[in-house]
């Protein structure tokens, strides 16, 4: 009963987000081609009822508007700010739960990409964040080989290239915060007492200009201008290499992107991705650093 009444939810906000602002008879108009359709409309009762189980479990709502007669779908911004990339993460994941049964039924006609490693450490140390308490747990060193026991005060969590990472105060040094992969955290426990972090940062600040989990202290954030073919183009406009991707200027053969980041090894290794069908542009230091890496890659061959 649950599943059918989840996948319903689904459709109504899947409906509204394309459709926009409904009345309940363009809603039950749209509704008798969907798939679920069995001959029963969305009764005015039995829609409240859905509509107040949208607001209790998703992260958005709808909403009456007695003026226009129809009902218009909201996220919460009070909850989830400005910000939609963790309305649309966990809306993605409602999505998945829908469709379990399809999925497994046809896991044959699927190929999909691993899902982010680490997952099974989020709720822990969220409830770790939501306690205000640290963690306790063993963690795996690739450049030692070993694990070693960490006492951690957790700020944040953060996805990149299919992986979770936890940005934690380690409780040895109260001078800055670490970067760690929550696929090498083993036996992670809560602590009894409380532990609050030494700084009030906040995510937004900790990651300004940032390019995926790299964070300095030392480097700020640099405008960097690149010019991609405008084959390329249209793929990086599609997908954005970083949040403050600006277009700036356009010709029938090119396109020049602007971005606000602080140079990186994973930046570099990005632009790369692209092949010769870009160019960095400015500034000069990003630039011949990227003339260096392509220099040795040639003395490779």
């Amino acid at each position: 009963m649950r599943m059918s009444k989840l996948k319903k939810c689904l459709y109504l906000i899947n409906l509204m987000e394309r459709k926009g602002a409904m009345t309940l008879k363009e809603i039950n108009e749209c509704y008798q081609y969907s798939s679920l359709y069995e001959g029963d409309e969305f009764q005015p009762r039995t829609f409240l009822r859905y509509k107040d189980f949208i607001e209790e479990t998703f992260p958005c709502y709808l909403e009456f508007n007695a003026r226009t007669g129809k009902y218009e779908l909201h996220r919460h911004r009070a909850l989830y700010g400005e910000d939609d990339s963790l309305y649309d993460y966990l809306l993605s994941a409602y999505h998945i739960e829908g469709m379990t049964e399809l999925a497994l039924k046809h896991r044959n006609k699927i190929m999909l990409t691993e899902a982010p490693t680490g997952v099974e450490n989020v709720q822990i140390i969220l409830e770790a964040i939501d306690k205000k308490k640290g963690i306790e747990c063993e963690y795996y060193s690739f450049n030692k080989q070993s694990h070693k026991h960490h006492l951690l005060i957790p700020y944040f969590l953060r996805t990149w290239e299919q992986r979770w990472y936890l940005v934690a105060e380690p409780d040895n040094h109260h001078h800055g915060q670490s970067v760690f992969a929550l696929e090498r955290m083993d036996d992670i426990k809560l602590t009894v007492e409380k532990m609050l972090p030494s700084s009030d940062i906040d995510i937004e600040d900790y990651f300004d200009g940032c390019f995926g989990i790299n964070h300095s202290d030392d480097q700020k954030p640099e405008i960097i201008r690149i010019k991609a073919i405008n084959t390329q183009a249209e793929y990086i406009n599609a997908l954005p290499i970083h949040e403050s991707q600006k277009k700036v200027e356009e010709t029938d053969e090119w396109t020049i992107f602007e971005y606000r980041m602080v140079p990186c090894y994973n930046l570099y290794q990005k632009l790369l991705w692209y092949r010769e069908k870009i160019e960095v542009l400015s500034p000069p230091s990003v630039r011949e650093e990227m003339k260096e890496i392509l220099r040795k890659m040639v003395e490779n061959y």
